[in-house]
């Protein structure tokens, strides 16, 4: 197990990225290969979405817990892969909302492993803020291979490192990656 600390992320290059909303990781703050990963986020007054939800007691929506969660899910399986894999959400089950989130929390988000297959990966996630359990339940992201048509992901992971704003390949990549077959 290593810590990483990364920078706010900026707008990334791939489509996907691009047309992303929201962003919910501030910091990796430790990834244990291919098993766990726990990020954290810094949530402010200023994000759009307290200024509607709900009008004078602004909380973070549900939807947008489970989004955070989503992402560290995918951030574990696109760095573990090497970049060869990206994750899409496919299904939420036994999700408990204990607390409300406020802008000037700062979310701890725990995605754990529980099963994988070629096709999918499950996981027990968790968000916390401080020592306070705040949401919980499980995950089950699709992988989807990113390789082109040419057979090169070169032009995917380069968008991918800048989009995490670290040279990963430079300090992750001595670890055994998935094998994806």
């Amino acid at each position: 197990m290593f810590s990483l600390i990364f920078s706010p992320l900026a707008r990334g290059t791939l489509n996907t990225v691009e047309n992303m909303r929201y962003r919910f990781i501030d910091r990796i703050l430790t990834l244990d290969w291919n098993k766990e990963i726990i990020i954290s986020k810094a949530t402010t007054v200023s994000e759009d979405f307290y200024a509607e939800h709900f009008d004078g007691f602004p909380v973070l929506p549900g939807a947008l817990q489970i989004e955070a969660m989503a992402q560290a899910c995918g951030a574990l399986i696109e760095i573990c892969s090497q970049y060869q894999v990206f994750s899409i959400l496919l299904m939420v089950e036994k999700m408990k909302f204990r607390k409300l989130i406020h802008p000037g929390d700062q979310m701890i988000i725990h995605a754990a492993v529980l099963s994988e297959t070629e096709e999918a990966v499950q996981f027990n996630t968790r968000v916390l803020v401080g020592d306070q359990l705040m949401t919980s339940g499980t995950l089950l992201t699709g992988k989807i291979n990113v390789k082109d048509d040419q057979g090169s992901y070169a032009d995917t992971f380069v968008n991918l490192e800048k989009y995490y704003r670290f040279p990963l390949r430079d300090t992750i990549f001595h670890h055994k990656p998935l094998d994806l077959g």
